[in-house]
């Protein structure tokens, strides 16, 4: 991670998993120990017996003491829950806050409206189908590189993107009991936007965070026009701006995976020669151990050693069922969306960008009737839409086309969802893709803090949720959001 100089870490407080080493030594200590005290079924005289018995007691009590030290670890590894502290930052504040929504409800404090609405419109669409999701998020047991954040500046503000290993159990339940669950880890990333530049906040809007209307940063530190609140800046931001996870094994878990894969391979291999070694009434006791422990480390640990391997690559290649995603088409989309946007807005944030297309995405598929939605331009919804409870993007999207007609600038996209569907009373877990065509008015310069849910009317410069009317309240004037950012002109699922 240091070849990054961009990219900086901050480690968690946590219980260390016990040591594989301790296992080890303790029952190596322990087989020292039975073969000394094998000594007696030897035909060695009864002084040898024993003193070859005594070190053997002796060395057992160790082996036991080591023994005694791995479970009283393992036990307070096992038992230990790792909680978020929001003094370390955003990240565990809002992570905290998601437990606590999902939990009883709080309304999270520290996302931007756009993520608020999703997480609402979520909310009807599970209160509709009679169901209540669990989503417990917590940090992961053991060594992990904790809190990595990787900073990138635009002209208005900086944009953190934070990733973290976590733990995360999800839970469905209706009427009658839990009809789904899984725990799964995988890394969390949050994108944060924070530190404003002082020259810009005249032009950066934001939603006020007491009425949602939309005002310059400037206009809510002097005091919102609608609601009269005034803000501090440290009230506006940071503010969370995105949210995905991608499946992926802690290093805790990893290496308890190798640590338990080992002893198993060496076990069986100890027992296997143990009961070969037991057709064989020539050789004494204590050399039968000695072959079968020396068998057990070096071809059993060799053995449980591939075997760990093996199960490491199967573990990796594991996305949890998302489709196959090229990872150069993936980089190249990146490069090409980002080159493209250059040409018409210098400030180009594609941090921002896929901020925005996710959230479009979102509401498209958890609104009760997409059809009003300003966003969306399509009409009839794909059936299959209706049907998913929870979308997890894994950070993924790819070009398919970028062409423009006049101003308009038209892009279709394919995006990289695990989503969790109700198929006929039963939770379903698919990985798709959701294809996009989006489009914009590239002649219009985006405002640079565009929210999808709270928009300015041209005209009047009223306030009002472009979700859900396309008309101003205030002076009846339509609204076009594709002047303002991106709109949707398709959407397709593909299973």
């Amino acid at each position: 991670m240091g070849m990054l100089p961009d990219l900086k870490t901050k480690k968690r407080n946590t219980v260390c998993e016990p040591e594989g080493i301790d296992l080890f030594k303790g029952l190596a200590w322990m087989v020292a120990g039975l073969i000394g005290i094998s000594f007696i079924t030897t035909s060695v005289s009864m002084i040898w017996k024993m003193i070859f018995a005594i070190v053997g007691i002796v060395f057992c009590v160790i082996g036991c003491k080591m023994l005694y030290k791995y479970v009283s670890a393992y036990k307070a590894y096992k038992e230990y829950v790792p909680t978020w502290d929001s003094k370390r930052g955003m990240y565990d504040q809002f992570a905290q806050e998601l437990n606590a929504w999902h939990e009883n409800g709080d309304v999270p404090a520290c996302c931007d409206g756009d993520t608020l609405y999703f997480l609402k419109l979520q909310e009807k669409r599970l209160d509709k189908k009679g169901l209540k999701m669990t989503d417990q998020i917590m940090p992961v047991k053991g060594a992990s590189f904790g809190t990595a954040t990787l900073s990138r500046k635009s002209l208005w503000y900086t944009t953190d993107m934070e990733y973290e290993n976590i733990h995360r159990r999800i839970r469905f339940d209706n009427m009658q009991g839990t009809i789904y669950e899984r725990e799964v880890e995988q890394i969390m990333y949050e994108i944060i936007v924070h530190t404003p530049n002082d020259s810009q906040l005249s032009n950066i809007t934001m939603t006020c965070p007491s009425c949602g209307a939309v005002s310059p940063v400037t206009g809510l530190e002097e005091g919102c026009k609608y609601c009269g609140t005034c803000f501090q800046i440290k009230d506006l931001f940071p503010r969370v701006v995105n949210l995905f996870f991608i499946k992926s094994k802690s290093t805790a878990s990893n290496s308890g995976m190798i640590q338990r894969t080992m002893f198993i391979s060496m076990l069986a291999v100890f027992f296997v020669i143990f009961v070969i070694s037991l057709f064989d009434n020539e050789s004494p006791l204590p050399a039968k151990l000695t072959v079968c422990f020396l068998a057990a480390v070096f071809c059993g640990g060799i053995l449980g050693l591939i075997v760990a391997d093996i199960r490491l690559i199967i573990t990796s290649a594991d996305r949890d069922g998302m489709k196959h995603v090229s990872l150069f088409k993936w980089i190249g989309s990146k490069n090409k969306i980002t080159n493209t946007m250059k040409k018409y807005d210098p400030n180009f944030s594609f941090d921002k960008f896929e901020g925005q297309i996710v959230a479009l995405i979102r509401m498209a598929v958890f609104a009760e009737h997409p059809e009003s939605l300003v966003c969306y331009c399509r009409g009839q919804r794909d059936p299959g839409f209706s049907n998913i409870l929870e979308m997890t993007y894994t950070n993924a999207i790819c070009v398919n086309r970028i062409w423009a007609e006049g101003d308009i600038l038209h892009m279709s996209l394919r995006t990289w969802w695990v989503n969790y569907n109700d198929i006929k009373g039963r939770i379903q877990k698919t990985g798709d893709c959701i294809d996009v065509e989006i489009s914009r008015n590239v002649a219009e310069l985006e405002p640079s803090g565009f929210s999808i849910t709270s928009v300015e009317c041209k005209n009047c410069g009223g306030s009002f949720d472009a979700v859900r009317q396309r008309i101003c309240p205030y002076c009846n004037t339509e609204y076009h959001m594709e002047n303002e950012g991106w709109v949707i002109n398709d959407m397709r699922l593909i299973r």
